[in-house]
């Protein structure tokens, strides 16, 4: 499995404890050595995601691929070119899972907005799934809270 933006591991830790080979690129170095000492077979790297994944993730396939609170950070049409870039990673019958702040449409994504107020933050770009499906065949969404849900891409063979 591949964990992109992976933190603390708090969560990926409990896949590695139940026998998964852990694969992750996160942006900051001292989440890598935090996520190191709670995994030590795990293949953790330090990279920006706005510049792709690092080498060493590439050239191998993935079950899975995760994503967490890590991408609202990227522009749409980085996000998308990412997200292509994964699809190619994917096993045959694998799925991308990203988890975020997320909306179905952009009325949605305006009426979260118009809620919390002064409280939205400018400086992200939330992911709008209406918008993304072209560019992202079979992307499906499931609604979590007002303000975010799951966002999950099969492999091109699932599709």
């Amino acid at each position: 499995m591949l964990d992109l933006g992976f933190g603390t591991a708090a969560l990926t830790a409990r896949l590695c404890e139940a026998g998964c080979e852990i694969f992750g690129q996160d942006f900051s170095g001292r989440m890598v050595e935090i996520a190191r000492e709670k995994m030590p077979g795990a293949h953790l790297y330090q990279g920006d995601l706005a510049d792709g994944l690092v080498p060493e993730l590439g050239g191998r396939t993935y079950d899975a691929i995760v994503a967490t609170y890590s991408l609202h950070h990227l522009d749409d049409a980085r996000k998308a070119a990412l997200i292509l870039e994964l699809t190619g990673l994917l096993a045959p019958k694998g799925c991308i899972h990203i988890g975020d702040v997320a909306f179905e449409t952009r009325a949605d994504l305006e009426a979260c907005r118009r809620l919390v107020g002064d409280a939205w933050d400018t400086d992200e770009v939330y992911f709008v799934c209406d918008e993304l499906r072209p560019l992202l065949p079979g992307l499906t969404f499931e609604r979590a809270s007002f303000c975010a849900g799951v966002i999950t891409i099969p492999s091109a063979q699932e599709r």
